[in-house]
């Protein structure tokens, strides 16, 4: 590994980056390290270490690199550990810092992954979190968790990391080639990794989310940046991004989700009811809307305390979602007052729907300890029209059917047309 494929490999990593070696010289170095340091990368070349250190700390942290050089040890991002660096005019700025070590060629460099922490706000710790998460995961023995190909676009003749079969779930011994890639690509996500495997020029610098199957059938996320190094060299860097997409998934989930009933919230309703509204302009095809509330509900806490109003609800909203088809939705307003959608849905049969609910929830007994209670509940019922100029005119005309519902007499079902 020469000193210029050590350069490019330090360009592929997102954070900023150096690489140093036994003698604590600065080997490599990324541009976003040059501009934590407000520096240039090629004064950092060759450079010794000390540069980068506030004088007062010079001689403790040439020892402690030296041990770090010379032992077997990692300080990861996050850990609760933080640093001080020096800039080019000497001022000082808190960093923290992730350390590996990677052997090439008989040779040892240590790896610095570096954060300015100077200025977070509450997003960026929350993005910080993240991407520690990912990376204590999907760390590689190379580059901090990353494995990486590389690709003679001349011959044809391919090269991986060992942590490319680790991470794609392939056998140690399987040839490196983009067809074994792309083989346990999902189908729906080829178009994704086509876009960067196999094309020069473009690519580079270009960044690629898909999924793979593994042998056991586990779904995993990648996050792969292809770099064009040469004319005839393509080299990529890819990573298990699987627990960050999930944890940015119940972020999103919980973000929309009513916490007591597990329905969706009134944010998501109104997303959801745009989004069917621009569904029967373009195409004709109608939704149905019901909103409902609980018929004296405050006697319910009042008489039974709030713990069995809570349950009511609770209870009530699984008691709806076993009704409903993969293509309806359910969301809690606020309070007792609730909506659903059903899309492609006629009037009759949303009226079908609305007193096979009614009639559930009115036979329901609910129960907190020995108490038990009962609930009944009003709907109304409305949809779009044509002459509808967005989607609150239907809701509004649904709000009305239930108002017509609490005024008659309670625990049935109105529809205005």
């Amino acid at each position: 590994m020469n000193d210029q494929y050590l350069k490019s490999m330090i360009n592929l990593i997102p954070d900023a980056a150096i690489l140093v070696n036994r003698d604590q010289n600065i080997v490599a170095a990324n541009l976003k390290a040059a501009g934590i340091f407000q520096t240039r990368v090629e004064e950092l070349l060759n450079a010794p270490l000390d540069i980068l250190i506030p004088e007062s700390s010079v001689d403790v942290h040439r020892n402690h690199a030296d041990a770090f050089l010379n032992q077997q040890q990692t300080r990861p991002m996050g850990a609760g550990l933080r640093l001080n660096g020096r800039r080019s005019d000497g001022s000082e700025v808190p960093i923290d810092i992730m350390l590996n070590r990677i052997r090439y060629e008989s040779v040892d460099y240590g790896i610095a992954i570096i954060r300015d922490d100077s200025e977070k706000t509450e997003i960026e710790v929350m993005k910080e979190k993240l991407q520690a998460a990912n990376t204590r995961l999907s760390r590689a023995q190379e580059v901090g968790g990353m494995a990486w190909w590389e690709s003679d676009l001349r011959s044809g003749q391919m090269l991986w990391s060992a942590m490319m079969p680790r991470i794609l779930g392939l056998q140690q011994n399987e040839q490196p080639s983009f067809s074994a890639i792309r083989k346990i690509c999902l189908p729906e996500d080829r178009n994704q990794l086509d876009a960067i495997h196999g094309f020069s020029g473009t690519v580079s610098g270009k960044t690629v989310r898909y999924r793979i199957q593994k042998p056991d059938g586990e779904v995993r996320w990648i996050e792969e940046t292809c770099h064009q190094e040469r004319d005839d060299l393509l080299m990529g860097v890819l990573r298990d991004i699987t627990e960050q997409k999930n944890l940015e998934e119940k972020l999103r989930r919980e973000s929309v989700t009513d916490e007591l009933t597990g329905l969706f919230n009134r944010k998501q309703f109104n997303r959801d009811l745009k989004s069917a509204y621009s569904t029967f302009v373009r195409s004709g095809i109608n939704s149905a809307i019901l909103t409902y509330d609980f018929d004296h509900f405050k006697n319910i806490n009042d008489v039974y305390g709030h713990a069995m109003g809570d349950e009511v609800l609770s209870q009530a909203a699984s008691l709806v979602k076993d009704q409903l088809r993969p293509s309806d939705h359910a969301y809690r307003l606020g309070g007792e007052e609730f909506a659903i959608l059903l899309g492609d849905t006629s009037l009759v049969n949303a009226r079908n729907f609305a007193e096979r609910i009614r009639k559930t929830i009115q036979k329901a007994r609910f129960r907190v300890g020995d108490v038990r209670a009962c609930a009944t509940i009003s709907i109304g019922i409305a949809q779009f029209r044509p002459s509808d100029s967005c989607f609150e005119d239907a809701l509004k005309r649904t709000d009305e059917a239930l108002y017509q519902s609490k005024t008659i007499g309670r625990d049935m079902v109105s529809i205005i047309e």
